[in-house]
């Protein structure tokens, strides 16, 4: 994912009152009242004083006079403990150089990734009598020297700590003249932001008793409906074909034994429901290990062939979302990206995204439990008797719904 910074606002300054326009004028004007009155000392170290004040601050303000920033991250989204890079370009396209150049990224102490390298920084501000002082982390970057019409280039590793999202979405580039009096900042805010989305944790999980609940799923059909009115081929038998797909008409004629291959024309599909608020009062730690497990059921459904779709509610990061049933690696990962933004303080469901093209299958509702859902099952009218609660704790018996214990899906490693 590329940030380039086309659109540029938030433009401010950081110098020395002593190069203020106000401090200049003073300081020019010592020096023309020190040479009528022949003060030559004084002139000379006013207009030394003069001069200096006038080219840091003209400096200043020229250095990010045709300045590019960019920001490039090399992957879209990763796993806990997976590393990767993030790059940044300055490029200076004017004739002056830039004597040295600071880039600040406002970040959380407990972001879900960080760089490897130590470039965290902590400022403590005072806010205001009641609150007291708080501390503003962020991340800084030094360059010393960028010439004249040159692009310069530095890649910062990164490591993925935990499940959340980050986004970029501007960073501050700032530079000046060599003695450090003057200073000019601006913002460089990106079209489109940065994000860097670290998905929940994989367990070992079964997926068995998710297939055994769903029709024709422990034959080798693998999760698909077989149309038996219709044969697409036929192929060499194979130990453990079921002999009622053996073809008789060709048996019959005395050739070898051989094995109908149907039309597939279903696929089965599975529905997961992430009712987040239900974890309101729950530990963050059950939260995070409901999610890891979820997130590794629609890995092993998705590897046996079962369509798998995610319905999520309002988060900070997504509306209310109904993904679509499939088997495609895009749509997986879009679900786990679901599933990385997900909060325990997430809206109740509305039921606005409920909007099928087709059967959504069988139905999971993960949940605290029965007692807190906010997903109520009124929101899948029509095949109520085949939605089933994957609870976290044991309160809540569940009612006319069926449940079950969601860490019962995991296995030990």
């Amino acid at each position: 994912m590329n940030g380039k910074s086309s659109v540029r606002t938030d433009k401010g300054a950081d110098s020395s009152f002593l190069i203020k326009p106000p401090a200049i004028g003073l300081w020019l004007f010592i020096c023309v009242i020190s040479v009528l009155y022949e003060k030559a000392g004084i002139g000379f170290f006013a207009g030394f004083v003069f001069l200096l004040a006038l080219s840091s601050y003209l400096w200043a303000r020229a250095s990010l006079k045709n300045v590019i920033f960019e920001l490039k991250i090399d992957r879209l989204g990763m796993f806990p403990g997976q590393s990767f890079s993030i790059k940044r370009v300055i490029r200076n396209q004017k004739a002056l150089p830039m004597l040295w150049a600071e880039i600040r990224e406002p970040c959380n102490a407990d972001d879900c990734a960080a760089p490897k390298a130590d470039v965290i920084v902590g400022t403590e501000v005072f806010a205001d009598s009641e609150k007291g002082s708080e501390m503003i982390y962020e991340r800084l970057y030094t360059i010393s020297f960028i010439k004249w019409r040159q692009s310069v280039g530095f890649t910062d590793e990164w490591e993925a700590k935990r499940r959340g999202i980050i986004e970029i979405d501007s960073s501050l580039v700032r530079s000046g003249d060599g003695f450090g009096l003057g200073a000019e900042g601006r913002r460089f805010t990106f079209p489109r932001p940065c994000r860097i989305v670290v998905y929940p944790a994989l367990a070992w999980v079964t997926a068995a008793d998710i297939l055994n609940d769903m029709w024709d799923t422990r034959s080798e059909t693998d999760g698909y409906l077989k149309d038996r009115t219709v044969i697409k081929s036929v192929r060499d038998y194979l130990p453990g074909d079921a002999a009622r797909d053996l073809n008789m008409r060709l048996l019959a004629r005395g050739q070898s034994l051989k094995t109908n291959v149907f039309e597939t024309v279903t696929p089965d599909s599975v529905l997961f429901v992430l009712d987040a608020g239900s974890f309101r009062n729950s530990s963050s730690d059950v939260f995070e290990r409901a999610l890891s497990v979820l997130a590794s059921l629609i890995e092993q459904l998705i590897k046996h062939g079962i369509h798998t779709a995610l319905m999520a509610p309002e988060s900070k990061w997504f509306p209310e979302t109904c993904t679509t049933p499939s088997l495609l690696e895009r749509d997986k990962l879009f679900m786990f990206e679901l599933l990385a933004g997900a909060s325990q303080d997430d809206a109740a469901f509305t039921g606005k995204t409920v909007c099928f093209a087709g059967d959504p299958g069988r139905v999971y509702i993960v949940c605290s439990d029965t007692e807190r859902m906010t997903a109520s099952t009124g929101i899948f009218h029509g095949f109520e008797h085949r939605v089933i609660c994957l609870a976290a704790d044991e309160a809540g018996s569940g009612g006319e719904i069926r449940t079950r214990r969601l860490f019962d899906f995991e296995r030990a490693v």
